[in-house]
């Protein structure tokens, strides 16, 4: 897979999967622009590798204002979006629907839908002037598979679900494929610490998940969109 010439917009950079996410697009010859709340939690090995490919952009993904910005700034420096990868999200869960404080519902919806909402809407206006692009958003297992005591999880990841899907519908029209991918526990430092006494090994790797989604953003799956993957 050859991504050389190819512009990456990759949300949640910092995080552990799109820190591997980075490191794999730019080892295929992409260039990234890296975008989280604090770009300065970027690692030593996204700083240092191709230089002038990755451009690192701070920007707060819940507010439209910052994100028509970002996208102008993509536009002005690197000639807009090719790619669109999201991979901010958050999780929260442990109380039941009566339970569950509207503050937590509303920080849900706006970390794993609204994101996603208003990231793909500037994204899909420059993949239009650029006669296409790859869009890819990641969901849960949980969202296609429910467990009590997290809905304003599931609902959120399952919105994003049908976000995905319909953009795949409209981009159809203008050439964006649009797919998403439902892993179940990611396996990250951060989730070890949290679950420490589950089984590690049978979590889903963030670099099996980099490479789903190398692929999806290739030429070779031009006729992949509105398919949700599970990684169980």
């Amino acid at each position: 897979m050859d991504f050389r010439n190819k512009i990456v917009v990759l949300t949640g950079a910092t995080g552990a999967l799109g820190s591997v996410i980075t490191t794999l697009f730019l080892s295929k010859g992409a260039s990234v622009a890296a975008v989280a709340r604090d770009v300065s939690k970027l690692t030593d090995a996204q700083r240092t590798a191709s230089p002038g490919r990755l451009v690192t952009f701070a920007a707060d993904v819940l507010l439209e204002n910052e994100v028509a910005q970002l996208f102008d700034h993509i536009q002005d420096q690197l000639g807009g979006a090719d790619i669109l990868v999201h991979a901010v999200g958050g999780f929260s869960g442990g109380v039941s629907i009566q339970d569950t404080l509207s503050a937590d519902w509303d920080r849900m919806m706006s970390l794993n839908l609204r994101s996603a909402f208003l990231c793909s809407k500037y994204a899909l206006k420059q993949m239009q002037h650029k006669g296409g692009g790859k869009i890819v958003t990641i969901s849960a297992l949980a969202a296609l598979e429910p467990k009590a005591n997290r809905a304003a999880y599931l609902v959120a990841k399952a919105g994003l679900l049908a976000l995905t899907r319909a953009i795949a519908l409209e981009g159809k029209a203008i050439n964006v494929q649009a797919n998403s991918l439902a892993p179940a526990i990611i396996l990250t430092q951060a989730n070890k610490r949290d679950m420490p006494d589950m089984d590690h090994s049978a979590w889903v790797k963030p670099e099996d998940m980099a490479e789903t989604i190398l692929h999806l953003c290739s030429d070779k799956a031009q006729s992949i969109t509105g398919t949700i993957i599970k990684m169980p």
